[in-house]
């Protein structure tokens, strides 16, 4: 049971209990949002565990069974030293990314945020060490696609600022590389954003063209079906009936 009294709620208690005849007759209220109000479940052992509200989404999507916490999730996980800026960008349409992030959340080290997105969400998030049309690592993903399934990538088409890998929290998905790809990149593509952050330039500029030695170069350093170098490389996109995703950021 979950009982959140109001928004500014700080401390949520998840209390899984052992009454089925009680439980059969629960009542669940999503009022419009991915929280059930007055939710049991039986058969699990989460007895009375105290977190805060901004973890208890997360430790419901981690549950086997959790009826508590529903819709789509992604798990962002900062593999870093650093904390990081990490922005939504819902696409305007086909092939018609925005640049405009509609959440930005921040993330310490080591640590995990949990965020909701709307049925149908189709867009990027993307580490934000500088501008949002600089250079940078895109993790795309689409809920509720073909068969409500969820489709993500990881593309370095739009550039490089760090390693990300997707996966689904039960097991059917895992795309995406953990090197950091700026040490042996040839000279030349290295640069810096707008707030002087070391990334590495597109292989395909909004300016048009291909920057061929760079997508060679990124052949040897990324196995086939774990990142889009060029817009034909389809093996890249991976698809679940999973709704939970997790995203590693390094």
């Amino acid at each position: 049971m979950i009982n959140i009294l109001s928004v500014r709620t700080l401390t949520i208690v998840i209390v899984i209990n052992s009454w089925p005849s009680i439980l059969s007759y629960s009542v669940i209220n999503w009022n419009g949002n991915t929280w059930a109000m007055s939710c049991d479940f039986y058969g699990n052992d989460l007895s009375n565990v105290r977190i805060s509200g901004e973890g208890c989404g997360g430790k419901c999507a981690e549950t086997q069974g959790c009826t508590h916490f529903t819709g789509n999730i992604i798990n962002i996980i900062n593999r870093g030293s650093q904390s990081i800026k990490v922005g939504f960008f819902k696409n305007l349409g086909s092939y018609q990314p925005s640049f405009v992030a509609e959440k930005i959340v921040t993330i310490l080290p080591g640590a995990t945020v949990t965020v909701s997105l709307a049925n149908g969400w189709e867009g990027r998030l993307q580490k934000l060490t500088g501008a949002p049309a600089d250079p940078a690592t895109w993790a795309e993903i689409h809920f509720n696609a073909w068969q409500d399934m969820t489709f993500c990538d990881i593309s370095l088409i739009r550039g490089f600022n760090g390693a990300m890998v997707f996966s689904s929290v039960d097991g059917s998905l895992r795309t995406g590389f953990t090197n950091d790809l700026r040490p042996g990149a040839p000279y030349k593509f290295k640069v810096k954003d707008s707030n002087g952050y070391d990334v590495i330039q597109p292989t395909e500029p909004f300016t048009g063209g291909r920057n061929d030695e760079l997508v060679a170069y990124y052949r040897g350093q990324v196995s086939q079906g774990n990142a889009y170098i060029i817009p034909d490389d389809h093996a890249s996109s991976h698809g679940t009936t999973d709704k939970r995703m997790n995203l590693e950021i390094y």
